[in-house]
């Protein structure tokens, strides 16, 4: 008789945005890509392939959809076992054992009243350092915060990498809206429909994800500072650490929150 042994399993530290996904029946997610740095997972019954679940390195960005798993991760191709509280990838196994929630808690007035603050901010950084040129990025996000989502429609999927420039930018705009209450559904609807056919399945899921408001760390820590009123160099310390993020990603992302700060606030 074959007897199977389940791996050791490691403590773990995910979102609580893939809290139900851990925590549900056992099921198989194929590995779409592996960078070593991260292990995006896919959802086989979906008709269009969407990232669920991020399995990510210690040094990894948290992104709203991740879990934090000591060791190396699967590759391109296998499937990583999700469900009944732990992953299981081969002979390795992560048991989430801290969670942190992607959704900053955040007073919504006082950051609307803050938007010119972090545009002074923005518009410090060098025009180089940003993946789509700030003055179209500016343009929209404001656009999306004034309800229309044809800007962003077209540039969806636009530039390198697995989170294109553009879609960095239409992620903070997202997020900002979702945070203040003021995202209309039918520009959720409209950038969501769009990017399931026009970006990567990592960048759908997290423009999905900053609808609901769930943001890296970087990005919620410059918005806390911003609600809570903080002192100009809290502020630029957090937009520093957020311009940090990836090649320009930290950059656009940041101009995204900015840009629709801006166009909705009441300062």
């Amino acid at each position: 008789m074959e007897i199977t042994t389940q791996p050791p399993v490691a403590p773990a530290w995910a979102s609580t945005a893939v809290r139900d996904l851990l925590s549900g029946p056992p099921r198989d997610l194929p590995v779409l890509a592996s960078t070593g740095a991260a292990a995006y997972l896919t959802d086989p019954g979906r008709a269009v392939p969407t990232v669920v679940l991020a399995l990510l390195g210690e040094r990894a960005v948290r992104l709203p959809l991740g879990c934090v798993a000591p060791g190396p991760l699967p590759d391109a191709g296998t499937t990583v076992r999700v469900g009944g509280g732990i992953a299981v990838a081969g002979t390795r196994a992560w048991r989430p054992v801290r969670w942190w929630d992607p959704r900053p808690r955040l007073d919504a007035p006082a950051l609307l009243r803050s938007g010119t603050r972090l545009l002074a901010a923005v518009r410090d950084a060098p025009a180089a350092e940003f993946g789509l040129p700030l003055a179209e990025a500016l343009a929209v996000a404001g656009a999306l915060a004034a309800g229309d989502p044809a800007p962003a429609v077209g540039v969806i999927g636009l530039g390198p990498g697995l989170t294109p420039a553009a879609d960095d930018v239409i992620a903070g705009a997202l997020a900002v809206l979702a945070l203040t209450g003021r995202l209309a559904g039918r520009v959720r609807r409209a950038v969501e429909g769009r990017a399931a056919t026009h970006t990567s399945a990592l960048s759908a899921a997290l423009l999905s994800a900053a609808a609901r408001g769930e943001v890296i760390p970087p990005a919620a820590r410059v918005l806390a500072a911003l609600a809570g009123g903080a002192p100009a160099t809290k502020i630029a310390g957090a937009v520093t650490a957020l311009f940090g993020v990836g090649h320009t990603s930290g950059h656009d992302l940041c101009a995204g929150l900015a840009g629709a700060l801006a166009s909705t606030g009441e300062s």
